[in-house]
């Protein structure tokens, strides 16, 4: 059976599939979510094991959109504004970084700390170059960002 015939067939199981879960948002994506689910099933699907096409189809579906949701939440979590890069934003009609704002968000780093923020915020640059400019390992300029990221949260949730 060709993908097309088997997808219309199978239409109706993935959208039970997707009201089962409650998905509600983007029906379209959830929809082709589903259908990838069901052409890895139908890849995949080995009728010696006794078990119904439309029961693995199902699991197989409902799998691939768990595993969505997962990945969304991971990423929401992972990729959330802290507020960080708003206290080091250029300021208005300038084209650098305002000295006073620097120095004041710096008083509570470490020297290697403050070295971080400049090296990598403010220059740009790679732990690498920041690394050999000060003759230290890559480990430790990862560490010193590490804990000035820590210090300026802190730092800006005091602050609201």
């Amino acid at each position: 059976m060709a993908f097309e015939e088997l997808a219309e067939q199978y239409k109706p199981l993935i959208f039970q599939v997707i009201k089962s879960l409650r998905l509600y948002g983007d029906k379209e994506t959830f929809y082709q979510i589903g259908l990838i689910g069901l052409w890895e099933a139908s890849t995949r699907f080995a009728p010696e094991k006794g078990v119904e096409f439309s029961t693995f189809a199902y699991s197989t579906i409902r799998g691939k959109l768990l595993d969505h949701l997962k990945k969304e939440a991971l990423h929401r979590e992972r990729c959330q504004p802290t507020g960080e890069l708003l206290i080091l934003s250029p300021t208005e009609g300038s084209n650098g970084y305002s000295p006073d704002l620097i120095e004041e968000y710096s008083e509570g780093l470490t020297d290697n700390q403050v070295k971080w923020v400049q090296g990598r915020i403010i220059e740009d640059k790679s732990y690498k170059e920041i690394a050999d400019e000060h003759g230290v390992t890559v480990e430790s300029v990862k560490s010193w960002g590490r804990q000035a990221v820590k210090k300026l949260r802190k730092i800006i949730m005091l602050e609201r």
